[in-house]
């Protein structure tokens, strides 16, 4: 059995370890009275560090500026480009002066003068030869034609009222070169004759009867 005294020196040096171990008094060396031990320190203890809570960062929403009382708050005004425009073009009008319409007679038939040694032939409707009555006057024509060979002389060729103004035209000269044909036939040379052709726009009568109609299909001699 231990004495008393061993036993109360046990039990200080435990008291002194749980004291060294609360104070942290861990860099003494403690030697015992009674044993002559000596105290060897042992490794720190490491101090319990809690966690440290991570709190996430909260959005931090700027606050607007105050306004001083009183300001008004600046708006910036949005920059326009003007660019150049050219200077508009005046238009010029020139106001067209009515002109009044040249005074035009009135057109009267014209009734040519007339060969009296020579005399018309006349035509069925809508024909261009050469009829057996005409035959006659165009071979008593030219005689007087062919004693003159200085003179030269015109044939016109006539149509009635009957038709368009272009088809009696071209009827119109078909029957003046009819005659001018048959009357080189006869010996009259080409160089005293001339022809042309008024189709209907020159009638030698102005009724609307049958009889006026082949009064006005003819061929007319004249001297130009």
């Amino acid at each position: 059995m231990e004495a008393p005294w061993q036993q109360h020196s046990r039990t200080l040096g435990l008291w002194l370890i749980v004291l060294t171990t609360v104070f942290g008094c861990t860099g003494r060396r403690i030697t015992t009275a009674v044993e002559d031990q000596t105290f060897q320190p042992g490794p720190s203890p490491v101090p319990v560090v809690e966690a440290a809570k991570v709190v996430p960062p909260t959005a931090v929403v700027p606050e607007p500026p105050k306004e001083e009382p009183g300001e008004p708050a600046r708006v910036e005004e949005p920059k326009i480009e003007v660019l150049p425009t050219k200077p508009p073009v005046e238009e010029v009008r020139v106001e067209e002066q009515p002109v009044a319409p040249a005074h035009q007679p009135a057109v009267q038939p014209v009734q040519p003068a007339a060969v009296s040694e020579l005399s018309d032939i006349f035509f069925d409707f809508d024909q261009y030869a050469i009829r057996g009555d005409a035959r006659s006057g165009l071979e008593a024509n030219a005689g007087p034609i062919k004693s003159q060979p200085h003179r030269t002389i015109l044939i016109e060729g006539h149509c009635d009222e009957r038709g368009t103004s272009a088809y009696n035209l071209v009827l119109g000269e078909r029957r003046a070169q009819a005659t001018k044909q048959y009357l080189r036939d006869l010996g009259v040379p080409s160089s005293q004759i001339q022809i042309t052709s008024y189709g209907k726009e020159r009638p030698f009568c102005a009724e609307h009867s049958e009889s006026c109609w082949q009064s006005n299909r003819r061929a007319h001699f004249r001297h130009p």
